[in-house]
């Protein structure tokens, strides 16, 4: 009889402990704390829900602002996120996340000025950031500032070491001012941390091609290939690109067909990296 009491009392224990994960969150902070969760979760629709419930506790609750904008800009919803990370700059004008967030998705709408301004500002307020760093370089690489893309990977680097994306990233700013060996080295690097890291492998492929190195790129092209679930219709592209500098027609257009299939937006690049070699190949074999 004692036994089965004890066996009662466990139920009754677990029952009771089921209930009390269950119960709502009784103050604002409660319910950020859940919609943070919910946001690792991928459960954004929940997330956001719980903002909602935070910011109608606590309508001044700066930080429910934030975090409801960042899972609003998971769902697509740029508008409703950029407006939510305003008010949150509003309420706490300190805030580094908020501004970070806006400036992230500004980017992604193609407003790169007002998102240069907002990524300066996040590294103003906090100035070990590194994600602020690594959006601010995108946008300075898309504009043609290599340099200080690569000064801002370089801090990101420094305060993450171990960011294999990053070295990537520098690898393409470096390839683009001339710096192909630097950009090898970056590569290299990145492969090092993440050896399944397929876009590291592309690019170090086109970084081969530029130094003439056809053999060494085409290994990475079918590294990278055999690292994705589905097609990689660039790496395909690519790698035709190598196969028509060796002389490889046959296996280039097929390649080249491929790729098109994949993605007709590759053709206009083919055709003029076609184009270009094929010249090169003409001028090399005149007398």
């Amino acid at each position: 009889m004692r036994r089965i009491f004890r066996v009662a009392a466990a139920l009754l224990l677990l029952s009771s402990a089921a209930v009390a994960q269950e119960k709502e969150p009784e103050t604002a902070a409660g319910y950020v704390q859940r919609g943070i969760e919910r946001y690792r979760k991928n459960d954004f629709d929940g997330a956001i829900a719980d903002y909602d419930r935070a910011i109608l506790l606590e309508p001044n609750n700066a930080a429910a602002f934030t975090n409801r904008g960042s899972a609003k800009g998971r769902k697509g919803d740029s508008g409703g996120a950029v407006a939510d990370f305003s008010m949150a700059i509003t309420l706490n004008p300190n805030d580094a996340m908020a501004y970070y967030g806006r400036a992230l998705t500004l980017a992604n709408k193609g407003d790169l000025d007002n998102a240069l301004t907002d990524y300066n500002i996040a590294i103003s307020l906090n100035p070990r950031y590194p994600a602020a760093y690594n959006g601010r370089a995108v946008i300075r690489s898309k504009r043609g500032d290599q340099a200080g893309a690569i000064e801002d990977y370089d801090r990101v680097i420094a305060l993450n070491p171990n960011a294999a994306e990053t070295y990537s990233n520098r690898a393409i700013s470096r390839s683009a001012i001339g710096d192909l060996d630097g950009a090898l080295a970056d590569y290299d690097k990145s492969i090092s941390l993440n050896p399944n890291y397929a876009y590291a492998y592309n690019n170090r492929g086109n970084t081969r091609a530029k130094k003439g190195d056809m053999d060494g790129a085409i290994a990475d092209y079918n590294k990278a290939m055999s690292l994705v679930p589905g097609p990689f219709p660039a790496a395909i592209a690519n790698r035709g690109l190598a196969e028509l500098s060796k002389g490889m027609d046959r296996e280039a257009e097929e390649d080249f067909r491929k790729a098109i299939d994949l993605s007709a937006r590759l053709k206009p690049m083919i055709e003029k990296e076609s184009a270009k070699i094929l010249e090169e190949r003409k001028a090399r074999q005149k007398p």
